[in-house]
């Protein structure tokens, strides 16, 4: 849902309440929101591009979102020079059957629905290797949280990471997940990098950890380009700013397009206790 709409949401709230306290109770509409589509799109490396289309909904509306799936959608690799219009799937997703993720390959998105087109671009950048994966134990912490060690790669522009981790192979639901990461190396070309990435519920009233001994933590890092990574560096901001991410989607719609490159290595969670 559109992180603007709640606020003016909140905001209404707020204000009604204020003023029923005085005089006459006041009815706030919370019906009246034009949804707003929301393009996710991925080309991941060496698997095929694949685009999910749903739209925002009303406050109280019921908290599912059925994929739209009336709308033309094409993908093109200039590079390759392959273009494709993509059908969708049994699950709503559209699946392309011949374009997949390529290193240093460049995408266009084209999305047409309800009498508008929605484009994008995107760029993969080549893998940067993981030299290993580590444990790292803050003193003020009752479990260690794993640490990254990579070189970012001399003479490659503008390097752009996000880190992505799994517990026995599962990314935690939605109100017990973990933190993905994101970095910018743009002014850190070709240093040596070691990076904890803390494990901590993103809903902090639990008093359980969120990880065990022998538990094995994978953490997978994607190479990105500028735009996904300022959408995914707002994204995780949007808590606190209460706007929507960044978005690289041309035509009005929210969401992004975003090609990634990838890595990843395990980590066994043993420690002294």
């Amino acid at each position: 849902m559109n992180k603007q709409t709640i606020l003016t949401l909140t905001s209404a709230f707020v204000l009604a309440a204020s003023f029923a306290s005085c005089e006459d109770i006041i009815d706030v509409d919370l019906h009246s929101v034009e949804p707003e589509l929301v393009i996710e799109g991925t080309v991941r490396m060496g698997e095929p591009a694949e685009v999910l289309i749903t739209k925002t909904k009303d406050f109280d509306a019921p908290n599912d979102y059925p994929p739209v799936t009336d709308a033309v959608v094409v993908i093109s690799d200039d590079d390759a020079g392959n273009r494709e219009t993509l059908f969708p799937n049994q699950d709503g997703r559209y699946v392309a059957a011949s374009i997949q993720g390529t290193e240093r390959h460049t995408y266009h998105l084209s999305v047409t629905y309800g009498g508008l087109e929605y484009t994008a671009t995107t760029y993969m950048p080549p893998r940067v290797e993981i030299d290993s994966l580590t444990l790292w134990k803050l003193p003020v912490k009752d479990i260690p949280d794993p640490q990254i060690h990579f070189v970012d790669p001399a003479g490659e522009e503008n390097q752009y990471y996000r880190y992505v981790l799994r517990i026995n192979g599962k990314q935690p639901l939605l109100q017990d997940r973990l933190e993905d990461k994101v970095l910018s190396t743009e002014n850190m070309d070709g240093i040596v990098i070691r990076l904890p990435l803390f494990i901590n519920y993103e809903n902090s009233g639990r008093d359980d950890d969120p990880v065990k001994q022998g538990d094995v933590v994978t953490v997978e890092m994607q190479c990105l380009d500028k735009d996904v990574y300022r959408f995914f560096e707002t994204l995780y901001d949007v808590g606190s700013a209460m706007a929507n991410p960044v978005s690289n989607i041309k035509g009005g719609a929210l969401g992004c397009f975003g090609a990634y490159s990838f890595t990843s290595k395990d980590v066994v969670m043993e420690w002294d206790e």
